[in-house]
């Protein structure tokens, strides 16, 4: 049986960088004057065309793209330092964070 790369299982990454990666999260947006997340929210993968974990933490800042280094909206622009958690995000090392898919027609 053949397994694509994609959907072999990543290994889970430590609890611990989420906490990190919150606190990260929560300086940020403290800066920005507003208030802090008690958990992440939830997303899809950049595999499924989903907006990621970082854009919805910061969209009530006015964040519309996050890329590995910065985040940008249209009255801001910051560099986050979270590069390496956006990837094993997407690798899916972090599967307690990914939103529900509804697939269509499936039963």
């Amino acid at each position: 049986m053949t397994v694509r790369v994609r959907d072999a299982p990543a290994p889970a990454a430590p609890a611990k960088q989420l906490d990190d990666v919150l606190q990260r999260v929560n300086r940020i947006r403290i800066e920005h004057g507003v208030d802090p997340l008690y958990e992440l929210p939830t997303a899809r993968t950049a595999w499924d065309g989903g907006g990621c974990v970082l854009e919805r933490a910061f969209e009530d800042l006015g964040v519309l793209i996050v890329d590995y280094r910065r985040a940008y909206g249209r009255a801001v622009a910051f560099e986050h330092g979270l590069g390496g958690f956006i990837c094993d995000f997407d690798a899916g090392r972090h599967p307690e964070l990914l939103a529900f898919r509804m697939v269509l027609g499936a039963s």
